[in-house]
């Protein structure tokens, strides 16, 4: 189970890295986007969890494995990740995650055409092994602030276009990044997995992962992201995510 303490140390991170969003004050205000359509901005601000491979920055517990060849297999399907629900506090995001349990992303990147059915979410119940095999990469948490890097304008946010492409500008200066992205916004290359594709706002879809690293992307920038929606994922309805691959070219 998650452990509360650690749940109120990394709320106190997210605050501070919060308090730290100087960078894309300072670069809408050189565009002249007004502060208080700037602030109102960042309270959309959402907290994600990355997970990327031990470093310097990713001092937080192992929270998942890239990569390797684990006993539950999907035929056709390699292995993108493995997250270790247990690991990620219950705020270190705002989707309903399970708080425990295992999360396999499966996905065959050689045909990711939305049609086929190259894509494959497991999820399996606390206590549940899984042996793993191969060479698996750990991955370490952290927590981090996520805001769109492609934006519309509207009547609530008149530079909403501008503001995104703020946040595509400045982001790597308040966040790391990592392998695998938990919650929060996505990183839109070309469409949006959550509000493109005819998905009905009403629905409330959500972000459940991006995968953006590993032996199966090669040389590509790009990544593969399920998206879901907010009640199925509360239900633990996994076999309604969706999946999408985006590359930059």
């Amino acid at each position: 189970m998650r452990d509360d303490a650690s749940s109120f140390l990394i709320n106190l991170g997210i605050l501070a890295r919060m308090a730290a969003m100087d960078p894309f004050r300072d670069e809408a205000r050189r565009r002249g986007i007004p502060q208080d359509e700037v602030e109102r901005w960042l309270e959309t601000v959402r907290p994600c969890a990355a997970l990327d491979a031990a470093d310097d920055r990713a001092g937080g517990p192992v929270a998942g494995l890239l990569g390797g060849r684990p006993d539950v297999t999907v035929p056709g399907k390699p292995l993108l990740a493995l997250v270790d629900l247990a690991a990620i506090p219950a705020d270190a995001t705002d989707i309903p995650l399970p708080p425990d349990g295992t999360l396999l992303f499966f996905a065959d990147l050689e045909d990711t055409d939305p049609d086929e059915d190259w894509h494959h979410v497991v999820h399996l119940p606390a206590g549940t092994a899984v042996t793993m095999s191969g060479e698996p990469t750990e991955l370490r948490l952290k927590v981090e602030p996520s805001l769109p890097n492609r934006g519309a304008d509207s009547a609530a946010f008149p530079h909403g276009h501008e503001l995104g492409s703020v946040w595509w500008e400045t982001n790597n200066q308040m966040r790391d990044g990592g392998a695998v992205q938990i919650g929060g916004y996505p990183w839109a290359w070309n469409a949006d997995p959550v509000t493109d594709y005819d998905h009905d706002p009403q629905d409330d879809w959500v972000l459940l992962a991006t995968i953006s690293s590993g032996e199966q992307f090669g040389s590509d920038l790009g990544k593969a992201t399920w998206v879901i929606r907010r009640a199925d994922l509360a239900a633990c309805h996994f076999d309604r995510a969706e999946a999408y691959y985006d590359s930059f070219d």
